[in-house]
């Protein structure tokens, strides 16, 4: 279920509003249901969607930059412009509020610049009215979201879909992106290319799994004999993703149980662990914030602001000249390092992805109902080496090994698609989508739809997938491996 977001009052169409300079939001689809009426999808889905005719169509084209809204107002404000019988007043009042951001008013775009607007500012406005509140949201919020606000979440792809979606869900059907394969699949081909499968581990532990496609396709990757032998742990946070992930794991041959526990604490015996596998988790996990009197003095307010600091301390992590009034670190994500340090056996491994920076301190990003926290991996390192692991860091698309130029369906675009979709009772799900695979997936629906772009897959403004790191673990003290070389199929084995 979708948290709900804080309806915004319509505007008052009156005074300085009328001097305003109207935009209308980029990369906008519609769908032309017929020859008289065009749907377009306002971003809090439990909106109706917006239906205009020719009239209305044409007042959100002359949304330029170079008209002022007194001049829309005082043009279309008596004019019919849909087939529900309002007029263009009443659409001009609530388009630029977060609810709908079909368009945006201003003396000048998001960013300053006219002909280099910052959209992506404007989206964080959005993000901002969405989630209610601004700025940090207290250090207990993330495990309280989704401890109590998920209840009804895995009933569906819905959350994942619009709320946390991840790089794994996109990719859970089969891509070109992906050489064919779907993200599950190639993710066990590229573990296996490491040799982490040689000789194969006993316990796979996967955290924060989601809705269990991960689970389910890493198991339809292996053979029957080669999953024979091996134990597959879920843990999650949240209860009905645990229950989806079970499940989902049992259908890729998985013998599985679930554990609902959080990441930062883990429930298992010291030295029982041979894999970990954790996607897209540690942006939810404990933030802190610290302010500049903490930071220098190195005396924390609470109990949780002195782990914090004492972890900086102990890492030895630098602190510039000149301190920020506050910052705020990544104490989830430093507490899972050192619980998958006392949990791996010697030998035992970790992959571990999410986005993030590696300069500076981690910025909120802004979802429907919560924020995350970026994972500044430059601290995340500095703990992985100071605890003992060998680590290796890379791009998650270097990792994969993902054809860059391969073209996908802007994922706005995918989220529009699947409203229209619901309003004609049929179905659509969110993933990327190459051109053939969505008109495999609409069929005669897609000539209707107006605005469809696509996105390299590795273009930023797609879903910034550069900014998805991989951070490999390899605990030491395992069995030493065997040296061989190899030559036309032969391996020789030295005698040390």
């Amino acid at each position: 279920m979708k948290p709900v977001a804080a309806v915004q009052e319509p505007l008052q169409l009156a005074g300085d509003t009328l001097t305003l300079l109207a935009w209308r939001i980029p990369d906008l689809v519609a769908y032309q249901h017929h020859a008289d009426e065009y749907w377009f999808a306002p971003l809090d889905d439990t909106f109706p969607l917006v239906r205009l005719n020719s009239t209305g169509v044409e007042m959100l084209r002359a949304m330029n930059g170079h008209t002022t809204v007194g001049a829309l107002l005082e043009k279309y404000g008596a004019k019919i412009c849909g087939p529900d019988g309002q007029p263009g007043h009443w659409h001009l009042e609530r388009w630029a509020t977060p609810n709908y951001s079909l368009c945006y008013y201003g003396t000048e775009p998001p960013g300053g610049h006219r002909h280099k607007a910052k959209w992506d500012i404007l989206l964080q406005q959005i993000r901002e009215g969405w989630s209610g509140q601004e700025g940090f949201e207290g250090e207990a919020h993330l495990e309280d979201f989704h401890h109590h606000e998920l209840t009804h979440s895995a009933e569906d792809d819905g959350h994942f879909d619009l709320i946390e979606t991840t790089v794994s869900h996109l990719f859970r059907e089969p891509n070109d992106a992906l050489n064919g394969l779907t993200y599950g699949r190639l993710l066990m081909r590229q573990l296996r290319k490491l040799g982490w499968f040689n000789p194969k581990p006993k316990t796979i532990l996967e955290v924060g799994g989601g809705l269990g496609y991960v689970a389910q396709e890493l198991g339809k990757e292996l053979l029957p004999f080669e999953r024979q032998g091996i134990t597959y742990l879920s843990l999650d946070i949240t209860q009905p993703f645990l229950k989806r992930q079970v499940s989902r794991a049992k259908a890729g041959g998985w013998q599985c149980t679930g554990t609902r526990a959080n990441g930062e604490a883990l429930p298992f015996a010291d030295n029982s662990i041979d894999l970990v596998i954790d996607n897209e988790n540690m942006a939810d996990m404990t933030p802190v914030k610290l302010t500049r009197k903490e930071l220098l003095d190195g005396s924390g307010d609470t109990e949780q602001h002195q782990e914090a600091l004492d972890w900086i301390r102990r890492l030895r992590l630098p602190i510039e000249a000149t301190v920020p009034e506050d910052v705020i670190f990544n104490l989830g994500p430093i507490r899972f390092v050192a619980e998958l340090w006392r949990v791996l056996k010697p030998g035992g491994r970790a992959f571990l992805t999410e986005f993030g920076i590696e300069e500076g301190w981690p910025a909120p990003v802004k979802l429907p109902g919560h924020t995350e926290y970026e994972v500044q991996y430059s601290h995340l390192r500095q703990a992985v080496r100071w605890l003992g692991f060998q680590e290796r860091y890379l791009s998650l698309p270097q990792f994969l090994a993902l054809k860059p130029d391969t073209k996908v369906l802007c994922t706005g675009a995918a989220y529009t698609i699947q409203r229209f979709c619901q309003a004609m009772n049929k179905p659509f799900i969110v993933r990327a989508y190459t051109e053939p695979e969505l008109q495999q997936a609409l069929g005669d629906i897609l000539p209707k739809l107006h605005g469809c772009h696509y996105h390299d897959v590795a273009d930023p403004a797609w879903f910034g997938l550069l900014d998805f790191k991989v951070l490999l673990l390899e605990k030491p003290g395992g069995a030493p491996k065997a040296q061989f070389t190899e030559n036309k199929g032969y391996r020789w084995y030295s005698q040390r």
